[in-house]
C-alpha cells in the first residue's frame, strides 16, 4: 500500500477494523479523520506549547529534567538523538550527531488511587514540571491528555476488530496505563546541520499507538517495505497514527511499527515546524503475549511474554543511556 492512507474512523467499526488491519500489516501508519476530538481542546494545547517554546531559555530550563532518565519535563536543543537508542536495538551503524529539536514531556496527571506494582511503574508517575511564566499551559495540556487518552481507547478497540479480537479484548489492558503527551519544537536553522544530522534520526515507538498533531510545514516521513522514505502530507484537521514496539509484539509481529524521521521538507528549507504526539502504553501490568488471533497453524510465538511496564521502562532507560 503506497504512501500513508487517510482513514475515516466514524464510519462503520467492522469495516474500519478490517482497513486498520490492512494497513497495519503494511506501512503501520495513518491518519485518522472523524476523531470527534474539538479544536476548543486541540487548540488550546497547541497554543501553550507553541507560547512555552517562545519562552526565553531560562524560563525553559526551569522545569528541565533533573536526571537524564527523569521521563517528564523540558529537553533542551540537540539534547536527544533519536537514531543512537534506535541504534542500540536494531544495529544500526553509525554514530549520527543529536536532533535539531527541542521538547517538552508530560505523563499521567494523576496517580493512580491504588498502590504501585513496582518501583518502575512509580517512576512512571513521577511528578510533571509546569513552568511558572505559563500558568495556562497545565490546564490546557490535562485536558488534551484526557482526549488522547479517550481516543486511544477507542482506536483500541477498532484494532481488536481488526485483529478478529472483541471489541472490548484490550479495555482491561490498554488504555489505562502511564501515557505520555509530548510537544516538539524544530527551530527555523539559522546554520547548515551537521553531516547526518536530522530534525529527529530514524526510530520507532516503544509503546502500543502514538496519536500525533502536526503543522502544515511537513517532514515527517516513514520508511515503507521496499526502502523508499515517503513524506506524510498534513491532512488538515487529521491525526497521524502509528503502531509501536509493543503492539507489534502483541501481533507476533503481523502487524508493523515503522522507522520513521523528520527531515528539513521540500520547498520550506529551514522553516520552524511543531508537533504534538500522544504516546499509549499498554497498563503496567499487562501481560504481552502473543495474541490468539496473530498464530497461524504451525506457527510459534516470536517472543517470550513479558509485563508492559518493565519492558517499556527498561527501552527508555538504555534509550538515555547515550
Amino acid at each position: 500500500m503506497p504512501g500513508v492512507p487517510v482513514v475515516d474512523i466514524s464510519a462503520d467499526p467492522v469495516a474500519v477494523g478490517a482497513e486498520l488491519d490492512e494497513i497495519c500489516r503494511t506501512t503501520g501508519f495513518f491518519q485518522i479523520t472523524g476523531h470527534g476530538i474539538e479544536e476548543g481542546v486541540a487548540g488550546p494545547a497547541w497554543t501553550m506549547a507553541t507560547a512555552f517554546f517562545d519562552l526565553p531559555l531560562a524560563e525553559k530550563l526551569s522545569v528541565a529534567r533533573p536526571a537524564a532518565d527523569y521521563p517528564y519535563g523540558y529537553i533542551p536543543m540537540a539534547g536527544e538523538a533519536l537514531s543512537r537508542s534506535e541504534a542500540r536495538g536494531r544495529s544500526m551503524e553509525g554514530e549520527k550527531p543529536p536532533d535539531l529539536k527541542e521538547v517538552f514531556n508530560m505523563g499521567p496527571p494523576a496517580r493512580p488511587g491504588r498502590a504501585f506494582a513496582d518501583a518502575g511503574e512509580a517512576w512512571s508517575y513521577s511528578p510533571n514540571l509546569w513552568p511558572a511564566a505559563l500558568p495556562g499551559l497545565r490546564p490546557a495540556w490535562t485536558a488534551y491528555y484526557d482526549a488522547m487518552r479517550g481516543l486511544g481507547r477507542r482506536l483500541m478497540s477498532l484494532f481488536a476488530r481488526g485483529l478478529g479480537l472483541p471489541p472490548g479484548f484490550f479495555a482491561s489492558q490498554a488504555g489505562h496505563g502511564p501515557d505520555a503527551l509530548r510537544a516538539i519544537n524544530y527551530p527555523a536553522r539559522e546554520h547548515a546541520p551537521l553531516p547526518g544530522q536530522l530534525r529527529a534520526g530514524p526510530h520507532t515507538d516503544y509503546g502500543t499507538l502514538t496519536i500525533l498533531r502536526q503543522d502544515a510545514v511537513g517532514g515527517l516521513e516513514v520508511l515503507e517495505p521496499g526502502g523508499d522514505w515517503v513524506g506524510v502530507v498534513p491532512v488538515p484537521g487529521a491525526f497521524v497514527v502509528n503502531l509501536g514496539d509493543l503492539m507489534a509484539r502483541w501481533t507476533n509481529d503481523r502487524w508493523r511499527s515503522t522507522l520513521h524521521r523528520v527531515v528539513d521538507p521540500p520547498g520550506s528549507g529551514q522553516a520552524r515546524r511543531q508537533s504534538m504526539p500522544y504516546f499509549q502504553n499498554a497498563n503496567w501490568s499487562a501481560e504481552i503475549a502473543c495474541l490468539p488471533t496473530c498464530l497461524a497453524p504451525g506457527e510459534q510465538p516470536r517472543y517470550e511474554p513479558v509485563l508492559a511496564g518493565p519492558h517499556l521502562m527498561g527501552k527508555f532507560r538504555r534509550s538515555v543511556d547515550l
